[in-house]
């Protein structure tokens, strides 16, 4: 390389530009995914969880809603920058009487994030405590099957399960770059010694 060409290379140099590489690097290793084996049950352990989503409520066109707010997390959380992965949304629900009223039922569907700056004042925030929870993925999305899994596991095991005072609790997790649905049993109480 002759001194003109290197002098020209230095100085159209831009430092910004490695800490978009940066970001893609960190981004990318966030993608890592680690999968779980079809209708095999697992204990899965979570950190506290801060969750951002979109409520769907009542029973009514409940997929129509479902797939509604898939598509906007899925369009418009790739945008924030504290989303730790927009491929991986959380079903949540509230623990609350009004779950049993087919009107009053709420359904929030949730992306985990590192804080809750830059997120629209619209979305739904909340911050789950730490929990452990019997997962178990089920590639065709039966959501039946995997709850049979999931009961028969805890019954097997004599696990106590139960929300306890969460307000909150994940009942569901879609992996799109993984195993793709996973139900949840309520958060583990205890477990035999």
């Amino acid at each position: 390389m002759n001194n003109s060409a290197k002098k020209t290379s230095e100085e159209n140099y831009q430092p910004q530009y490695v800490t978009q590489a940066l970001k893609v690097i960190r981004r990318q290793s966030q993608f890592e995914v680690k999968m779980m084996e079809d209708m095999k049950p697992q204990i899965v352990e979570h950190g506290e969880l801060k969750l951002i989503g979109i409520p769907c409520i009542s029973l009514k066109d409940m997929s129509g809603k479902y797939h509604h707010a898939k598509e906007g997390l899925l369009s418009s959380t790739k945008h924030f920058p504290f989303v730790k992965n927009p491929s991986i949304q959380f079903g949540i629900w509230p623990e609350v009487p009004t779950q049993s009223e087919s009107d009053m039922h709420a359904y929030i569907l949730c992306v985990e994030v590192d804080s809750f700056d830059g997120v629209p004042e619209w979305y739904f925030k909340t911050t789950l405590p730490p929990q452990k929870c019997v997962v178990v993925p089920n590639k065709s999305g039966d959501y039946d099957a995997a709850c049979r899994v999931v009961d028969q596991y805890v019954n097997d095991n004599d696990i106590i399960v139960g929300a306890n005072d969460r307000k909150y609790i994940i009942c569901e997790r879609y992996n799109y770059e993984g195993e793709g649905f996973a139900k949840y049993s309520l958060p583990i109480q205890a477990m035999p010694e």
